[in-house]
């Protein structure tokens, strides 16, 4: 063998080494992960889970930024500490801010023209900044307050009449009906009779917006699987359910409003529908794409399926909490009751008016323990990052356990105990998209727009249920169930039963004069 031939070969196989390194180096750089199985991937740990609570336990094993493969080719990546979500949801926000097509943001919300399913671009920039602005501002949440009260005392009067029956108050139902109806009211003006057939269309669309289905697992074979699956099939069963609901409720608002013009009356807008169709009508494009009809439908979407289950999920689990601390009721209601001393109807300009400090510490603590969306709404890197020391290819699905985060004892002391003074504290953080250990509602630019709407209704149900009446457990009952569902959002497997006494307010004293 001449040197010639011996040197070609050292060069050969110096160069297969260096590849075979950095191969194996690339492989060490990728987040660790459980073990996958050919064609489904790493599924088989999380179905027929609660996933929120299987991935903090796979996160106990393998680290806080874990691979887990959905299908044979579709990285998901979990992150599950304070200092990994601030990199996904501020530091590296543009690069993580992206949404999967899902086929049900494709169907069901009017092609991703939705706030929700859109993925980023220049129309959800736009269309997410309109209803900052023009629907969910403080001004248009502050005109909606009388149908919150007016549904709130509607369920008062409710309790008080289960009450004088000695009957126990189905909490759960009582809340979301709550919900349900001021959402149905604010958007488009009533409580339809057929509001249950629509209120189930958008349970069955939450259902399917998991990405955990068979075309969401194979995006390069999304339209085939979603027809071969049955898939694509029911989401056109749902979506033409609620679609002949909004197509009617938008004719029946537009000619409403072509009556009063023809009457010489003024036109008010007084809900989300009203808004939307001011905005078509104007045709001036302020917002830099045309506002039509499917717009309206999306964002009335977006509305009821962002807004009902939050809100309800969390006065839901708020009231189990209260209901089991018997502490934490009584000091609540003592806040209340002393401040409203001897009202009979507390309005919410009342409650703004007033300082109820230990309601919000309560209000944040039942979000802490139970968000409601506990795993954030998947996003998508856009291209390749480097996270937490791995790198994250582009394409690959992100997912922030924010509940697993606002339970980990390194950032909570105490943390499965519910302690509402701990947000009283210095240095207490806030769920405003800044604290990255307690990001209930997000943060950057996918941080839920609606979150202030729905508090204001938790806030004024809660001040209501706590002042005027007294709770406790059902006879028998000695220990309350805490269950939680399966689903994306994670409410009560069973309904919460409670007994309730009303509350009698005394009279406020008369000063001698």
């Amino acid at each position: 063998m001449d040197d010639t031939t011996y040197n070609a070969i050292l060069v050969a196989l110096l160069a297969v080494s260096i590849l075979l390194f950095l191969r194996r180096g690339g492989s060490r750089r990728r987040p660790p992960g459980p073990r996958t199985l050919p064609v489904i991937g790493s599924v088989h740990h999380v179905v027929n889970t609660l996933v929120h609570r299987r991935l903090r336990d796979l996160a106990a094993v393998h680290g806080p930024i874990m691979t887990l493969m959905i299908g044979p080719t579709m990285p998901l990546v979990v992150v599950t500490s304070r200092e990994l979500a601030r990199e996904v949801l501020k530091v590296q926000d543009p690069n993580f801010a992206n949404r999967p097509r899902l086929l049900v943001g494709g169907i069901c919300g009017y092609g991703w023209a939705d706030i929700i399913f859109a993925p980023t671009s220049d129309y959800w920039r736009r269309i997410r900044k309109l209803c900052i602005h023009e629907v969910l501002s403080p001004k248009r949440i502050l005109s909606f307050q009388h149908i919150r009260e007016e549904e709130v005392r509607r369920q008062v009067e409710a309790i008080r009449a289960a009450a004088a029956a000695g009957a126990p108050v189905n909490v759960t139902r009582m809340v979301y009906d709550i919900s349900s109806r001021t959402i149905s009211r604010s958007s488009f003006g009533e409580v339809r009779p057929d509001m249950p057939v629509f209120q189930d269309a958008i349970k069955r669309v939450i259902g399917l917006s998991s990405g955990f289905n068979v075309p969401d697992l194979f995006p390069r074979f999304r339209e085939v699987l979603g027809e071969v699956s049955g898939m694509k099939r029911k989401l056109r069963e749902i979506h033409r359910t609620f679609d002949r609901i909004l197509v009617d409720i938008i004719e029946k608002r537009r000619g409403e409003r072509a009556a009063r013009i023809a009457a010489g009356k003024e036109v008010v807008d007084e809900d989300v529908v009203d808004v939307m169709l001011t905005l078509q009508q104007s045709g001036d494009n302020s917002w830099g794409f045309p506002v039509t009809d499917n717009t309206i439908k999306a964002v009335v979407l977006d509305m009821f399926a962002g807004g009902t289950g939050t809100s309800g999920s969390s006065t839901e689990w708020a009231m189990s909490e209260i209901a089991r601390n018997p502490r934490v009721m009584r000091k609540l209601q003592e806040e209340i009751r002393s401040t409203f001393r001897g009202k009979e109807t507390i309005t919410e300009t009342d409650l703004r008016n007033s300082d109820l400090k230990y309601l919000k510490l309560v209000m944040k603590e039942a979000i802490r323990l139970h968000p409601a969306a506990p795993l954030l709404v998947p996003r998508e890197s856009i291209g390749a990052a480097e996270l937490g020391g791995y790198v994250v290819p582009g394409g690959s699905r992100i997912v922030v356990n924010a509940w697993a985060i606002s339970r980990d004892p390194r950032y909570w002391r105490d943390p499965e105990e519910f302690r509402p003074e701990r947000f009283a504290e210095d240095g207490a953080p806030d769920f405003q998209g800044l604290h990255f250990e307690f990001t209930p509602f997000g943060a950057g630019r996918r941080m839920c727009p609606g979150y202030n709407y729905g508090l204001a209704g938790m806030q004024l149900a809660l001040l209501q249920l706590m002042y005027h009446f007294d709770w406790r457990l059902p006879p028998g009952v000695d220990e309350l169930d805490m269950e939680e569902a399966m689903g994306l959002g994670v409410r009560r497997k069973n309904p919460l039963m409670l007994c309730a006494t009303p509350y009698v307010p005394a009279a406020p004293a008369v000063s001698a004069g």
